[in-house]
């Protein structure tokens, strides 16, 4: 039997359920451990390597341990001197590769799986999205809904998301949500949870004092903190601008479309004092800002096309502002006059 071939076949998932446990059983056989050889154990070996397996490494390691033990014996006379030095290492090995193959079999291998397996298995894992500063995407989550996550914000979601529509949010992130009555769409942040069955609406984690500013568009989302049971409803035009520290939900009118206009690469300043200013500017660009001299009690104000470049926003910064500035790279130097 070409027992390489076997390997292969096991490892690309062309065996029944049976032949794979068959397979298992075989390794734990006496014909296995004459099979094991260095090639073998390199090929195991490379295999484990280039995926990720989940097993309790202690416990794997103990009962390795325990089968070693059991295997270091006295051999009979007439086992040559080379085979009493390989055999109880063989078999150890043959014990950590049946073991270990029979973890992909149970946990890695979707063909030998159950539905309720592989339910169980996509539930404990999470999908991660996350731009650095100065790059935003648009983002198509798998039940439709739409999320534009800015720059320096990361966006958690279940792989599983049509059971469960709930997600994590650090940053800023606008939403339009695809209407599901069945699966209310959740968003956690900074202890803040957003629930909306079929809406959109901007996040928003950059605020000061750790609050969550909540800007509603269409339909309509509740509020709360999370584990608490008090909530505050939003309709459009309406935001929100909560903590998970403070008791008191409140709400306040505002022009909700210029919260978005980020999501069109257009960055506005509306009476901003400086050092949001100079927050957002190493957000948006990606740069450090380091800034000299007195007077931050200026606020900005100003409109700025889409992907404007930061030497013409300094430039016209500079002028309402009264500052200088030095560009290089990376880095800016701004000097208060």
């Amino acid at each position: 039997m070409n027992h390489h071939k076997r390997i292969k076949d096991f490892f690309e998932g062309n065996l029944t359920k049976e032949e794979a446990e068959e397979f298992l059983r075989f390794l734990e056989s006496q014909e296995a451990e004459e099979f094991l050889t260095a090639d073998l154990i390199k090929l195991w070996s490379s295999k484990l390597k280039s995926e990720d397996y989940n097993w309790d490494n202690k416990a794997l390691w103990e009962k390795i341990n325990h089968n070693k033990s059991n295997y270091a014996r006295p051999y009979v006379q007439r086992d040559s001197i080379r085979k009493r030095n390989w055999l109880p290492w063989t078999r150890a090995a043959a014990v950590f590769i049946a073991i270990g193959l029979s973890t992909l079999f149970f946990v890695n291998r979707d063909k030998y799986k159950t539905d309720q397996e592989q339910e169980l298995l996509l539930d404990a894992r999470l999908i991660t999205h996350y731009n650095p500063a100065g790059k935003k995407t648009r983002i198509t989550l798998p039940d439709g809904s739409i999320v534009f996550l800015n720059s320096a914000s990361k966006l958690v979601y279940p792989a599983d998301f049509r059971r469960d529509r709930s997600v994590s949010l650090e940053g800023e992130g606008f939403f339009e949500v695809t209407k599901d009555p069945e699966h209310p769409f959740k968003v956690e942040s900074n202890g803040i949870v957003t629930t909306a069955l079929g809406t959109s609406f901007n996040i928003s984690t950059f605020e000061t004092d750790d609050k969550v500013a909540v800007t509603l568009l269409t339909g309509k989302v509740e509020l709360r903190q999370t584990g608490k049971e008090k909530a505050i409803q939003l309709i459009p035009g309406e935001e929100s601008l909560l903590s998970r520290y403070d008791e008191h939900l409140n709400k306040k009118t505002v022009d909700v479309q210029d919260r978005i206009l980020w999501t069109e690469g257009v960055l506005k300043f509306a009476d901003t004092d400086f050092d949001q200013l100079t927050e957002i500017l190493e957000r948006w660009y990606d740069v450090r800002i380091t800034v000299r001299g007195s007077g931050k009690n200026k606020l900005a104000s100003g409109t700025f096309d889409s992907n404007e470049s930061l030497r013409n926003v300094l430039e016209v910064l500079s002028g309402s502002l009264d500052f200088s500035y030095e560009l290089n790279d990376k880095k800016v130097v701004i000097i208060l006059n």
